[in-house]
């Protein structure tokens, strides 16, 4: 941490709100730009952002004292976009139930599903999972299946030119997320 951000984290630990000000405009619109590339939803970014600085003042007293403010930003945005995607998921479940049981049955409880991966995993899993359905699917089946092109062509019935195309893509997508969480670093 340089010494300017250093006296900065000291005058918000002390309550100086134009601290907060100099640290908002500084890192808020990296915070929005990664948690958009996660969301796709620019009002959700713009919310999200707001919500993590509001935590910071909050949190000032403990903010002050971190060693890299950079590193304690990072894991309260992803900490935030986990629990968006959580809440999602959580919002589906209910849906899906209510709707089965409107149909007279019931669905059966799932247990917590547990992120159990490092962060960076984490994050690029979202990521793929947030692809198009083509995209996601030549790209898993390429890294996580180990398929040739040509044999992901000839399995989804699309030209070998196609399939690189959606990798080249979705390698983009990464390396755009990849360049978003280095802000962080």
């Amino acid at each position: 941490m340089n010494s300017e951000e250093y006296i900065v984290l000291k005058r918000l630990r002390d309550g100086d709100i134009e601290a907060l000000d100099v640290l908002y405009l500084h890192y808020a619109p990296k915070v929005r730009d990664f948690v958009f590339r996660l969301l796709h939803d620019a009002t959700e970014a713009e919310d999200l952002t707001h919500d993590i600085f509001l935590r910071v003042w909050e949190q000032r007293q403990t903010v002050g004292n971190v060693l890299s403010f950079k590193n304690y930003l990072f894991r309260m945005t992803r900490n935030a976009v986990f629990n968006v995607f959580k809440h999602r998921r959580i919002e589906q479940s209910y849906q899906q139930r209510t709707e089965v049981r409107d149909g007279g049955m019931v669905a059966p409880e799932k247990p917590d599903e547990r992120v159990s991966t490092d962060d960076l995993m984490q994050l690029i899993d979202l990521a793929v999972s947030n692809m198009p359905e083509q995209r996601r699917k030549v790209f898993c089946m390429s890294r996580y299946d180990h398929m040739s092109y040509n044999d992901i062509a000839r399995e989804l019935n699309i030209s070998p030119k196609t399939v690189q195309y959606h990798i080249s893509g979705a390698l983009a997508e990464l390396r755009k997320l990849l360049s978003a969480i280095a802000v962080f670093i």
